[in-house]
């Protein structure tokens, strides 16, 4: 419950920021720090390793390898890091004018802590 109410929190904070601020950036800094540094300290049960799991890791990191790439490319490519540039979109650049109004930022603050709980919770 506890968990629950600081993702409310995190997610009504982060719709209250103007995006592409240094508030908005902080919001979501933390919170990936924090996560990774538990999930990274965790010790996960022993999975047996099979031709079919190591064929789905490689997969699976080289699409977060190439989206982290472009993601950080683009991002320090923007002459100002607090202004969205339409020449290097980042992922939030793209996702920007769907979420532009309040109720639908609060939602996509809840999705992406939401996805990120599912993912370290695995």
């Amino acid at each position: 419950m506890l968990l629950l109410a600081v993702g409310v929190v995190l997610a009504a904070g982060g719709a209250g920021t103007r995006p592409f601020s240094w508030p908005a950036t902080v919001l979501v800094a933390v919170p990936v720090v924090v996560v990774s540094v538990l999930a990274f300290r965790a010790r996960p049960e022993q999975i047996p390793r099979t031709a079919r799991l190591r064929r789905g890791v490689v997969v699976w990191s080289a699409l977060v390898v190439a989206a982290s790439v472009w993601e950080v490319y683009a991002f320090v490519q923007q002459p100002d890091w607090t202004q969205p540039n339409d020449q290097h979109p980042t992922l939030s650049t793209l996702l920007d004018p769907a979420l532009e109004q309040l109720p639908l930022r609060f939602a996509g603050w809840l999705v992406w802590l939401g996805a990120g709980w599912w993912l370290i919770s695995r």
